[in-house]
């Protein structure tokens, strides 16, 4: 174990500006990994939030509704049965799901929770200040004028927003900041790959003679491997930790300290629970890219 810590020194040493740059390399790519990771969990958050892209959110009339429709106040019984058979009626709609007054007052507790000033707003609202919604899934997301026009006159009816027209900014900004952060994560892990199988190349290369003779004096092949693996290893391990502090810091200075404050009330964001999901993923990646070719180049280039 000795001998094998003792080469393992003389390695990272020998080749300390290619560790760097292999560290480096990794600690890029698993951060743009890490943030696609996230960016995903932020779009799944968003969606599950609001509902599907494809929805209408139909909002009742509640006692201080400004609308014309809401003359009468909260909106009826009566007023509420006819709003749903006229969307089960409607060729457009696939489908609706209700949410009550509490269910709606629940959701605007998670979003405006997520700052100080939400949450002052928040003291002045109860559950009867939400309107009872239907959030309409439509057969096709482009046609949805028959649905907003057949059901934005009726008593009863508050308002009527298109979740296409809310969403689609956020969700295609979502979509084109992950896919090019794994387009570029991509292009990094191969790259990473690349160097450190050069790596092993060169060092193996480097100390061909003194595996000669370890063969020769009967030394297995894990015993040579070892000092690379672990040469891999710390590399991986260090990229992890440094990726995982890029994130940790993307979180408190990006999420909790701008998104949260200016954005809180656009929707709910990604937390501390989703990052430490998302930091361990990528230590396993980072495990993963460094020792599968170091075992892999290892076998190759050591077999003298």
């Amino acid at each position: 174990m000795r001998s094998t810590l003792s080469e393992l020194r003389q390695s990272l040493s020998r080749n300390k500006s290619m560790t760097i740059s292999l560290v480096v390399t990794m600690t890029v790519s698993l951060l743009l990994v890490a943030l696609g990771l996230l960016i995903q969990s932020q779009a799944d958050r968003t969606e599950k939030y609001f509902g599907s892209k494809l929805q209408l959110q139909v909002n009742l009339c509640t006692k201080n509704s400004p609308s014309s429709n809401c003359i009468g106040g909260v909106a009826t019984d009566d007023q509420k049965t006819a709003v749903q058979q006229a969307l089960r009626e409607n060729p457009e709609v696939k489908s609706f799901d209700v949410r009550t007054p509490s269910d709606n007052y629940e959701r605007a507790r998670a979003l405006l929770g997520q700052s100080d000033s939400g949450r002052k707003q928040l003291e002045t609202l109860s559950p009867d200040s939400f309107p009872e919604s239907y959030f309409v899934t439509l057969k096709d997301s482009d046609k949805y004028d028959g649905v907003v026009s057949q059901v934005a006159g009726m008593d009863g009816v508050g308002n009527v927003n298109s979740l296409k027209k809310l969403l689609s900014p956020l969700f295609d900004f979502l979509t084109n900041m992950k896919v090019g952060a794994w387009a570029v994560a991509l292009l990094l892990i191969v790259a990473a790959i690349l160097q450190v199988s050069n790596t092993i190349r060169m060092t193996a290369y480097a100390r061909r003679r003194e595996i000669g003779i370890m063969r020769l004096v009967g030394a297995s092949s894990w015993h040579i491997q070892l000092p690379f693996v672990l040469e891999s290893l710390i590399a991986a391990l260090l990229s992890a930790a440094l990726a995982a502090a890029g994130l940790a810091a993307f979180m408190y200075f990006v999420v909790y300290r701008y998104l949260r404050h200016t954005l809180g009330q656009l929707t709910t964001w990604v937390g501390w629970h989703e990052a430490l999901i998302v930091m361990g993923g990528t230590t396993l990646l980072a495990l993963v890219l460094a020792l599968v070719p170091t075992l892999v180049m290892t076998r190759k280039y050591l077999d003298v």
